[in-house]
């Protein structure tokens, strides 16, 4: 058995990305997933987050929420408590 077996069910295809909204977009969908794998919980996909992102107009704003969110869960342990906490009230 080569190497290349035992890594085949950990090969994580990717999308293309279109826009750096986009790759920014798929970052949050990336962090949220992580943490519901083996959990109840269905993976998100990148369209539900899109919509829930729409509140933020510049990818400037993008990139300092994911850095926020990955700060929080550094700190606390979860990304997506964060993530949807914080949405609920803006």
């Amino acid at each position: 058995m080569e190497i290349k077996d035992l890594l085949k069910d950990f090969q994580i295809t990717k999308e293309k990305v279109s826009s750096e909204r986009a790759e920014i977009i798929s970052q949050f969908v990336e962090e949220i997933n992580k943490e519901r794998k083996d959990t109840k919980y269905k993976p998100v996909s990148g369209r539900s987050v899109a919509i829930q992102l729409s509140v933020l107009k510049t990818n400037f704003e993008l990139y300092s929420w994911l850095s926020e969110c990955r700060d929080y869960k550094k700190r606390n342990g979860s990304f997506s408590r964060i993530y949807y906490g914080a949405l609920k009230k803006k």
